[in-house]
């Protein structure tokens, strides 16, 4: 994990890196899963909905909607009967590459502190079958440290590493695929 901090800038711009590794799962496979845009949903526990919501004419041309809560703090100081506020954000594809298995992609709209946030989820190979990697430069967000949302960033890495291998590792144990 590596939380991009820089003396000059870490005031204005934050940067990092997480990384995930999912025992047995080969890159292509894991890619064929993450490489749908709009299945976030499918591989990260706070996130309840995405969905395609437009086209654009950006390059990449597509946005999509994510829906989950703010953040966990925000989740868990929600008093008993209290419900958090749900957070959202609209997501734009900027780049997609299947042959070397990534993508990056901008926030373009969220409740959730965000000013500028781009990012670039990959997969990438692992002696042990495949990584998560996940990289960010950002405005520095409300609500959090950046030390904080590195950590909530290799949390969610390392949920989408095991995500994968109960989705791959069964499937392929039992000779579906």
């Amino acid at each position: 994990m590596d939380d991009g901090t820089d003396a000059g800038t870490a005031a204005a711009v934050w940067r990092g890196t997480v990384r995930a590794v999912a025992s047995g799962p080969a890159p292509d496979a894991a890619w064929a899963l993450l490489g749908d845009f709009f299945s976030l949903d499918r591989w990260v526990s706070t996130v309840g909905t995405c969905q395609r919501v437009e086209e654009d004419g950006q390059p990449g041309g597509v946005v999509r909607y994510c829906e989950g809560p703010v953040n966990m703090a925000a989740a868990a100081a929600a008093g008993e009967g209290e419900a958090a506020v749900a957070g959202w954000s609209k997501e734009r594809l900027l780049e997609m590459d299947d042959a070397g298995r990534w993508y990056s992609y901008e926030v373009v709209e969220s409740n959730k502190g965000f000013g500028r946030y781009r990012a670039t989820l990959a997969v990438e190979h692992d002696p042990a079958g495949c990584a998560v990697r996940w990289s960010f430069e950002a405005d520095p967000v409300k609500g959090w440290t950046q030390e904080g949302f590195v950590a909530f960033l290799d949390k969610l890495a390392r949920g989408v590493a095991k995500r994968l291998e109960e989705e791959i590792n069964v499937v392929e144990g039992d000779g579906v695929r």
